[in-house]
């Protein structure tokens, strides 16, 4: 494979594109394992972060599905492409705006039923990636992709299988959200890092408590301040 980039601006949708063009075209068929994400990044020659990134979409895009432990497998030759928000699209207010008003639709009454049905594996699932959140304040990494578990573990906590997908499929995106938030220029990223899990201890503690209408408020709350964060005002 001699399909290296040079470093655009947005290189995870670049090397999205690009996997997605080797599927099309037969270079990973259906129920075919992806090549590691070394060897992608090795291919590529970019960062096995860019590639985890662009996998990411990829999964988002209905095109491949992971298996924990072993790798990402495709599952169609061409994505759906419903719910893609490209990094460039991301640029554009009105892009930001509709997913939080999408967000704020589907993740809000999906707070209050987790609430309402939550059980014990629920809460556990729930609590680690709240605690793997906090470990970000102290130097740890991972804070969004726990940000983005611990959204999953909520839809998975609502007791309902359908929401538990589409949640699911669009946290991929918003993972896009979070980093803009805390690299927006002028943004304190100590200070986003803290406020965010504040406001996600609260939904925490909402859910855990079994009070499905403040756990609507808080993850209300958390929505709407995420979008002043990115520079406009949702009415929710």
């Amino acid at each position: 494979m001699s399909d290296r980039v040079s470093r655009p601006p947005q290189l995870p949708s670049r090397i999205a594109t690009l996997i997605a063009e080797g599927i099309a075209k037969g270079r990973w068929n259906p129920g075919e394992r992806l090549p590691a994400e070394q060897a992608l990044a090795d291919a590529y020659g970019v960062s096995r972060n860019v590639v985890r990134e662009a996998v990411s979409r990829l999964r988002a895009d209905g095109l491949v599905r992971s298996r924990q432990g072993v790798g990402a497998f495709v599952i169609r030759k061409q994505g759906t492409g419903v719910l893609r928000f490209d990094a460039e699209a991301l640029q554009d207010g009105a892009t930001f705006r509709n997913l939080f008003e999408l967000r704020a639709i589907l993740e809000i009454q999906t707070a209050g039923l987790a609430a309402e049905r939550r059980g014990q594996n629920d809460i556990d699932v729930i609590t680690l990636a709240f605690r793997n959140m906090q470990r970000e304040a102290e130097g740890d990494p991972g804070g969004v992709d726990a940000d983005l578990a611990f959204h999953r573990a909520v839809a998975q906590a609502a007791g309902n299988d359908q929401i538990a997908r589409v949640l699911s499929f669009l946290s991929d995106q918003i993972r896009e959200t979070i980093m803009v938030a805390r690299t927006r220029p002028g943004s304190l990223v100590n200070e986003v890092i803290a406020v965010t899990i504040a406001e996600h201890a609260a939904i925490h503690e909402a859910i855990l408590a079994g009070v499905a209408e403040l756990a609507r408020q808080t993850m209300a709350s958390h929505i709407r301040n995420a979008a002043s964060r990115l520079g406009f005002t949702l009415a929710i």
